[in-house]
C-alpha cells in the first residue's frame, strides 16, 4: 500500500501537460501506473454469490448458510495502457442441509484456497467437511463433494470476469477515437486474468511493431531494493538458501540447489537462475532469469544482509534487467518474495 502511494505520488509531481485533445490532463493515454483498491467489493461480491448457491433433490437438500472466513486482497493496476490484476484470497462457507431420512440439520465446511492471479478457476484448491459422522450426514456430504462444490467453483470464475468488467475500467480511461477497456469487438473473447507465469509472457511492448520491440528489449537497467525484517540475520539468510524454507513461501514450488554454481526453479520453471556466490549471513549472488527471456539473457542478483540491532536490513541490486521488464520485477521480489516471508514466518512484526 505504501507502493501505490507513493507511485501516486510520483504521478501527481511527473504529469504535465496534455498528450491529446482532452477534458483533463488525467493520466493521459494511461501512461502511468494507477491502482484500484477492489478488496471491499470482491468480499461483498464473494458474500452475495456464496450465499446463493443450494442443491435440492431426491435425496436431501443443502445450502451455504454462512461464509464464515474470507481473508484476502484485490487490486487492478494500470501501467502503461496494460492492466494487471492481482489478488489472493482464503474463504470458508458453513453448510447445511436435510436428507429425505432424516429432519437432523446437518453441517459441514468448504474451504477453498489458492484464489490468485496465479490460478485459473479449476487449479484452485477446494475441499469439503463434514461435522460429525454417521450415514445421513455422509450422504448429505456427498451432495456437497459431487454437487455444490462446483458450483464454488464456478463462483471463482465468475470473480475473475468481476474483476475485468467491474475494475478492469476503473484504471484505464477512455482515450481519443476509443471507449476505454470495454471497446472490444463483438467477437473477441475477453482476455484472461494474469497469472505470474502469463506476466512474463507479455510486456508493455504487445502493441509496438516488431522493429520497435526488438530494439527496446535490448535496453538493460538496473534495480535497487530495500526492505527490512524482524529477524535475526542468520533466519533471513537462510530464506534464500534453506529448500525447506523456500518451499514453505513459494507454496512448495521451490526446487534449490544452494552451493556456488548450483542451480534453482522457482514457481513451476517461471523462475530460474543459479548461485554465483555465497557469503554465509552476509551475502549472496545470482543469476536469475524468466522463463521467457531469450535464452542468452539473464540478471545479476546481489542480497546483503545487515544487522540493524532490532532488525535485518535486505539491500536488492539486479543489474541486467531488461527495460520492459523494470515494473514486472519490481512489484514481483515484494509481492512473491518479501511479503510471503514475513507472511509465513512472522518478519513483519515483533521483536527480536
Amino acid at each position: 500500500r505504501h507502493r501505490s502511494k507513493w507511485r501516486k505520488q510520483w504521478y501527481q509531481r511527473r504529469v504535465r501537460g496534455i498528450v491529446e485533445e482532452r477534458e483533463d490532463t488525467k493520466n493521459v493515454n494511461n501512461w502511468h501506473w494507477s491502482e484500484v483498491d477492489a478488496s471491499a467489493p470482491s468480499k461483498k461480491f464473494f458474500n452475495d454469490k456464496f450465499l446463493d448457491l443450494g442443491i435440492t433433490g431426491t435425496e436431501g437438500s443443502v445450502r451455504v448458510s454462512e461464509v464464515t472466513k474470507c481473508n484476502g486482497e484485490a487490486t487492478v493496476n494500470n501501467r502503461k495502457g496494460k492492466v494487471i490484476y492481482f489478488f489472493e484470497w482464503e474463504i470458508e462457507l458453513k453448510w447445511c442441509g436435510k436428507t429425505a431420512m432424516s429432519n437432523d440439520n446437518i453441517t459441514g465446511k468448504i474451504i477453498i484456497e489458492n484464489i490468485s492471479e496465479e490460478n485459473t478457476a479449476e487449479e484452485v484448491d477446494i475441499s469439503t467437511r463434514q461435522e460429525k459422522n454417521g450415514t445421513e450426514h455422509t450422504k448429505l456430504h456427498a451432495i456437497v463433494k459431487q454437487q455444490l462444490a462446483p458450483k464454488c467453483r464456478e463462483v471463482i470464475g465468475e470473480y475473475i470476469q468481476y474483476l475485468q468488467t467491474t475494475h478492469g475500467k476503473q484504471v484505464i480511461l477512455p482515450t481519443k477515437g476509443s471507449q476505454g477497456i470495454n471497446a472490444v469487438p463483438s467477437k473477441t473473447k475477453p482476455t484472461s486474468v494474469n497469472s505470474i507465469k502469463k506476466q512474463m509472457d507479455e510486456t508493455v511492448l504487445s502493441k509496438s511493431t516488431p522493429k520497435e520491440t526488438e530494439n527496446v528489449t535490448m535496453k538493460k537497467t538496473e534495480l535497487t531494493l530495500r526492505d527490512t525484517f524482524k529477524c535475526r540475520r542468520e533466519e533471513l539468510f537462510q530464506c534464500f538458501i534453506n529448500p525447506d524454507r523456500m518451499k514453505a513461501y513459494f507454496g512448495g514450488e521451490a526446487e534449490v540447489d544452494a552451493r556456488e554454481s548450483g542451480k534453482f526453479s522457482l514457481l513451476g520453471g517461471a523462475i530460474t537462475g543459479s548461485y554465483l556466490e555465497i557469503q554465509p549471513v552476509d551475502s549472496i549472488q545470482q543469476l536469475w532469469r524468466f522463463k521467457d527471456w531469450p535464452a542468452d539473457m539473464y540478471s545479476s542478483v546481489t542480497l546483503t544482509f545487515k544487522d540493524t540491532g532490532s532488525s535485518t536490513e535486505l539491500k536488492l541490486v539486479q543489474t541486467g534487467v531488461p527495460q520492459y521488464s523494470l515494473e514486472q520485477i519490481r512489484t514481483g521480489w515484494s509481492r512473491y518474495y518479501f511479503s510471503p516471508i514475513k507472511m509465513t514466518f512472522g518478519y513483519g512484526t515483533g521483536s527480536l
